[in-house]
């Protein structure tokens, strides 16, 4: 794969559609390979005082922690470090990280990590000038953030390229989504360099993420030409790299996978997820071991075949030239099952009655809003066989002699 050809076709891509949005006008987005020096550089536009944010373990151990600490201090930043960040970045994490800004006042934050750590830093960023969970609960409106430089290091979660950040209150059991125009980053970074090192789980997790957000996005009713044009790219990079980049080391599809991310998040951040996201939140929510793209696994079959039951011809339509995108088949539920089969997802946590009962109330409670978002209407006992035949069910249904 070309960096150059693709870099052009993804600019051309948001030139042709940046009238329709003013998003599209503010993503700064760049993919290259060992880039990490002219990142730097590049940020001294933000100041020289950098909150500096990662994982606590990852970074580290491939030495990108050193990297940029030594990059910062030649080109002389003030640099404090924050990693107590988990894979759902819990309020109390990122309460702890914005104690951590405010006693050393940056300029601006660098996020190099995942979505967990990508949110946290925008959750710190808006965290200085106000009350986080009453920003969530709209008891407070955003006003100011300081800046964001993010470089994700999976790809997947589409973060990088979106206003939103997902936080979980272990205090409510809730996990729940900040919007703003404020939270988009200044500056998006794919670096090969990095993503590379990603392990064969979280290719498979977050790659799952972008399938979902890219289909989910695709199947609502309110989804665009322009979104409908990022969704198509991603679902075709999707199953020209995907299950290659999770079986083999090959930079091609891995590079493939930095562009399906981005085409993905930016559908996402223009129209929204609806069902499959709705009843993955509170999973991972309860469960917080639970990574988010493993979450959707165990649930988006059921939901769409849930939704192909409804024989709403326009809607089913829809699946069948996503299925034909991503699997040579007509059968999206099929295509989904032989993902999670080929990806390793099959495996699934041990859900109780009781479990799924919570996640159906919370799912029907707080995260109501993303169900009514539906592309046709499910009812409350239509939720309820989707959670409990997704979570009880032993995966033996699905159809191994297809391949993608």
């Amino acid at each position: 794969m070309n960096f150059h050809k693709e870099n052009k076709e993804l600019q051309s891509l948001l030139d042709n559609s940046s009238s329709e949005s003013t998003y599209l006008n503010n993503l700064n987005i760049h993919v290259g390979n060992n880039e990490h020096e002219n990142i730097v550089k590049a940020m001294r536009k933000f100041g020289e005082r950098v909150l500096f944010c990662t994982g606590n373990r990852a970074m580290r151990h491939y030495g990108f922690l050193d990297i940029y600490l030594k990059l910062f201090s030649k080109f002389n930043f003030r640099v404090v470090y924050y990693d107590n960040i988990s894979v759902n970045p819990t309020l109390k994490q990122m309460e702890e990280g914005l104690t951590v800004a405010k006693e050393f006042n940056p300029d601006f934050i660098f996020a190099l990590g995942g979505g967990s750590v990508i949110d946290t830093a925008k959750v710190i960023s808006v965290g200085l000038f106000g009350d986080i969970w009453d920003f969530v609960e709209k008891k407070q409106e955003i006003k100011k953030a300081i800046p964001i430089v993010a470089s994700a290091t999976t790809s997947g979660t589409g973060s990088h390229v979106t206003p939103y950040a997902v936080i979980t209150n272990t205090d409510t059991l809730q996990k729940k989504t900040l919007k703003h125009d404020l939270l988009l980053p200044k500056m998006s970074i794919n670096d090969l360099d990095i993503i590379k090192y990603m392990p064969k789980y979280i290719i498979a997790t977050t790659g799952f993420d972008v399938l979902c957000h890219a289909t989910e996005v695709f199947t609502r009713n309110e989804c665009t030409n322009i979104a409908e044009n990022f969704c198509i790219k991603s679902c075709k990079s999707i199953r020209e790299n995907l299950v290659s980049s999770y079986n083999q080391d090959s930079v091609k599809n891995k590079l493939g996978m930095i562009y399906a991310d981005i085409y993905a998040g930016i559908a996402l951040a223009l129209i929204g997820t609806h069902v499959p996201h709705a009843i993955s939140h509170p999973i991972s929510a309860r469960f917080q071991n639970i990574n988010h793209g493993h979450s959707l696994a165990y649930i988006t079959a059921e939901t769409a075949k849930k939704l192909i039951e409804k024989k709403n011809s326009n809607l089913n339509n829809k699946f069948r030239f996503l299925s034909d995108i991503l699997g040579g088949s007509s059968d999206f539920v099929r295509a989904v099952n032989n993902y999670k089969q080929l990806l390793g997802l099959n495996s699934i946590h041990t859900f109780n009655d009781m479990d799924c009962q919570l996640i159906y109330e919370d799912t029907l409670g707080y995260r109501r809003d993303s169900v009514d978002r539906s592309p046709v209407v499910l009812l409350d006992e239509d939720i309820k066989d989707i959670i409990f035949h997704s979570l009880k069910n032993d995966n033996a249904k699905i159809n191994k002699g297809h391949h993608l």
